[in-house]
């Protein structure tokens, strides 16, 4: 999808990826973070990168427009010339690429000299200032910088000059000290005729190695929530990485690793958009190391203590079996999964700090009983009967807790509704306290303004996560609010422009909408492409049918939805649905 932009350029930032790695810039030109440039996760190459032509750096005061969706392209002109800078990330290229396209607006041939001076920092993810020593090597069309974290080349077709000094820079973007190595000046010189255009290209390229490729899928939603819908399929796809291991990162620009509970609630979307084999690479990639809490993109991996990460683990790996097919890895590690649920008296044992809430002590947690609940009943485990006990002891009345014991007024009581694990009258006695207290014009907020500890901008206590908002929309249209549940989607959809176009956020705060997280957060796009198709939409598939039950006066076109090699085309027409195809599936509508 791309969009063309000309206003707050400066407050927005875009990020265009492949599978190897994913360059991160303001739409104003500039690279203001120390998390803008090229990066390769969990390796940062670029800082940033500068062009001048004929003495005039390109920056905001020469930017007439952008267009960013799968590439940014920059328009800029001066008093002769017409530049157009396009930044590429291609399938399969381990690096980016950018095309300058120089047209003469004047009467007369003119003589062009483009400079582009590169701020070259190779350093991990983790070590905040990069080393000051690199080597170098120049060749006829290339230049190669290296320390002991990797190579940066540079090339080029196009005649390009190496010159000038090479010397270490210390610059502060957004206020933080950052470091980086200029390898001298990239010179192009151009004769343009009255009216002609130029080209220009260059390449950085952090291996010699190809990347590998990602297929897209052709499909598309119609109607409401189209855009929203689109660009988070496309956003799934943004923060899907193949390295020594593949998954999907947690968010950009600085989630590089593969978080389990992310890649597990972002996974049900990621199927319902029919990228089945991303999916099981991203499953199996936990299998393979004993479902860690997080897996690095450079294969290795860290045992962090996350309650959430079997039950999550088998919820996601059932939803891919239903849509696709299950692996022996992955069935194994569903066993194995379902083997370290822990009871003490029909109550899910774990660590307190183990939540997705992990920045508070918690427990017994409501959302933990009910996704082991929700695993256990999948596994057909003997267990049920007593996590349904257990369940029941949350009840507060005619409402839910949050925990056992003294506990906060919090939104994770949603999850046992998004399951209907909740008999009517406590769940609609526990939405309209949901769709009260906790809604905020920007979402489903983590705790209740009427609780004590409540923070509009509070990581855990108070603001609105995407992903919270979604379970809140989820919940209500399992017991049927649909307006409500509409609501919630509209208020993530707001945000689709804000600073990241085409990217929903990571958390705002719940009284000003502004960013407190990332500005592309995975299990955000996931859960709202997943909360359309499996609960607004309807569409169910279970072992042997698809039922599909939109919502009632729906209006929907959803195209090329994937489900077991078949290919369902739907058209929702005031809440009746019409399949516009004949799929070799047994179909219940």
């Amino acid at each position: 999808m791309k969009y063309t932009l000309h206003e707050n350029l400066s407050e927005r930032n875009a990020v265009i990826s492949n599978l190897h790695g994913f360059i991160n810039r303001n739409l104003d030109t500039g690279f203001k973070t120390k998390w803008s440039g090229y990066w390769s996760p969990p390796y940062k190459f670029l800082d940033y990168y500068a062009v001048k032509i004929n003495g005039i750096w390109l920056n905001e005061s020469t930017l007439k427009g952008v267009e960013y969706g799968e590439t940014i392209t920059y328009y800029h002109e001066t008093d002769t010339l017409e530049i157009k800078e396009e930044v590429t990330t291609p399938e399969g290229f381990p690096g980016f690429k950018i095309n300058i396209e120089l047209k003469n607006t004047t009467g007369d041939k003119k003589a062009v000299q483009t400079v582009i001076e590169t701020g070259i920092d190779i350093r991990k993810r983790t070590e905040d200032l990069g080393p000051k020593n690199y080597d170098f090597n120049t060749e006829k069309n290339s230049l190669t910088v290296s320390n002991s974290s990797g190579k940066l080349h540079i090339q080029s077709d196009d005649n390009p000059k190496f010159q000038g000094k090479k010397y270490t820079r210390t610059h502060f973007p957004d206020g933080e000290k950052q470091t980086c190595f200029l390898p001298g000046e990239v010179a192009f010189r151009k004769e343009v005729d009255s009216g002609e255009t130029r080209n220009i290209s260059l390449e950085f390229r952090t291996s010699e190695k190809d990347a590998e490729k990602l297929e897209k899928i052709d499909q598309e939603l119609e109607q409401k929530f189209s855009r929203t819908f689109n660009s988070s399929i496309e956003s799934m796809i943004n923060l899907a990485y193949s390295k020594e291991s593949t998954g999907i990162i947690a968010g950009h620009p600085w989630f590089q690793n593969y978080w389990a509970r992310d890649s597990f609630w972002t996974a049900l979307g990621l199927i319902d958009a029919g990228y089945f084999e991303l999916a099981e690479d991203a499953l199996e990639t936990f299998a393979e190391n004993d479902l860690a809490g997080k897996v690095k993109t450079d294969g290795t991996s860290e045992h962090v203590e996350r309650a959430d990460t079997e039950p999550l683990f088998i919820i996601a790996s059932d939803k891919l079996q239903r849509h696709y097919k299950l692996s022996k890895k992955l069935e194994k590690a569903q066993e194995e999964a379902m083997d370290r649920l822990e009871l003490e008296d029909n109550i899910v044992k774990h660590q307190k700090d183990g939540t997705w809430m992990d920045t508070l002590q918690r427990g017994p947690a409501v959302d933990i009983q009910s996704l082991w609940l929700e695993a256990a009943k999948i596994m057909d485990d003997k267990r049920v009967e007593k996590l349904e006990k257990g369940l029941k002891e949350f009840k507060d009345g005619e409402t839910l807790k949050d925990e056992l014991g003294d506990s906060a007024d919090a939104v994770n009581t949603v999850i046992p509704l998004m399951f209907k694990q909740v008999e009517t009258g406590t769940a609609e006695s526990q939405l309209q306290k949901i769709n009260g207290e906790f809604s905020s014009r920007y979402g489903a907020r983590t705790r209740s303004t009427t609780d004590l500890g409540y923070n509009s901008e509070g990581y855990h206590t108070g603001s609105c996560w995407g992903l919270t908002t979604c379970w809140a929309a989820m919940a209500n249209l399992s017991y049927g609010n649909y307006n409500h549940g509409i609501s919630f989607l509209e208020k993530l959809e707001q945000f689709l422009d804000k600073d990241q176009p085409g990217a929903l956020p990571e958390v705002v705060n719940a009284e000003t909408g502004e960013l407190l997280g990332c500005s592309e957060q995975a299990w955000s796009a996931g859960l709202f492409v997943h909360t359309i198709d499996s609960y607004l939409l309807g569409i169910k598939v279970e072992e042997d049918y698809v039922e599909i039950d939109p919502a009632p006066e729906l209006n929907m076109f959803r195209k090329g939805k994937k489900v077991r090699g078949e290919t369902l085309d739907l058209k929702v027409e005031d809440g009746e649905v019409t399949v516009l195809n004949n799929p070799d599936l047994e179909l219940r509508l």
